[in-house]
């Protein structure tokens, strides 16, 4: 009896294994945030983009910005990079202080779907 528990517990470990591999939950939100992030359009549905300078209340530089949609597997940083083509020309710290400043919102609180002013450092 107990051989037939133990046989019985290594193939249900065995299928659970093999369904999650193959058809779980990591991968089906791999292909969602794959499918549904993507490069940042001018004229496109993807991304709303409107590039406007906005001056800080404080300082007299001005910061310019990017409104962007957030998808799916989007951060902050990640929008930066993706408007910019690359690396970031500035700390991360500064990239979270500029996004707060823009939008009121702390970074890890922003939500899907929802359309966000990105800092533009171009």
């Amino acid at each position: 009896m107990k051989r037939m528990a133990i046989f019985f517990g290594i193939i249900i470990l065995l299928y659970s294994v093999y369904y999650d591999l193959n058809k779980g939950t990591l991968r089906l939100l791999y292909k969602e945030a794959t499918v549904a992030t993507s490069q940042p359009l001018v004229n496109g549905n993807q991304r709303e983009l409107s590039e406007e300078p906005v001056n800080r209340g404080e300082d007299p530089s001005s910061l310019s910005y990017v409104e962007m949609e957030v998808k799916p597997g989007d951060t902050v940083l990640s929008l930066v990079e993706d408007l910019l083509d690359g690396s970031i020309p500035v700390s991360i710290d500064q990239v979270i202080t500029d996004f707060e400043e823009l939008n009121d919102v702390p970074p890890a609180k922003i939500q899907i779907g929802k359309t966000y002013k990105i800092p533009n450092y171009q």
